[in-house]
């Protein structure tokens, strides 16, 4: 079961950031604006999500050991973040911030090595 919730949580977590960042896009109609910060359906659709992933992440912290489980969630998140901005939002990449994911990878890996 705490796998599902790693599982459930890395999902809301990914789609609220990716929603937020369409939410912010030039043309996206906006719907309110705060303190300079423009609200449109993306981002509000974003910022449930991210407010979903962080009560889950509260839960998922308590069911494992810290040392394990905040490297593992971040590199998933930074990874997959990175994959949805290049096909997704068609952002351009360096060589810099591949080698960084290909760090992170690694990272996740000798992580779970027992």
């Amino acid at each position: 079961m705490k796998y599902v919730l790693c599982v459930v949580y890395l999902l809301f977590s990914i789609s609220g950031l990716t929603f937020m960042k369409l939410g912010s896009r030039e043309g996206t109609k906006i719907l309110f604006e705060i303190l300079g910060i423009r609200f449109t359906v993306p981002s509000l659709i974003g910022y449930g999500c991210y407010m979903i992933s962080f009560l889950l992440y509260t839960v998922v912290i308590t069911k494992f050991d810290l040392s394990y489980i905040i490297p593992v969630l971040g590199g998933v998140v930074n990874v997959s973040i990175l994959i949805i901005a290049i096909f997704l939002l068609h952002e351009k990449v360096t060589l810099l911030s591949l080698v960084g994911s290909g760090l992170i990878i690694t990272g996740v890996i000798l992580t779970n090595i027992k």
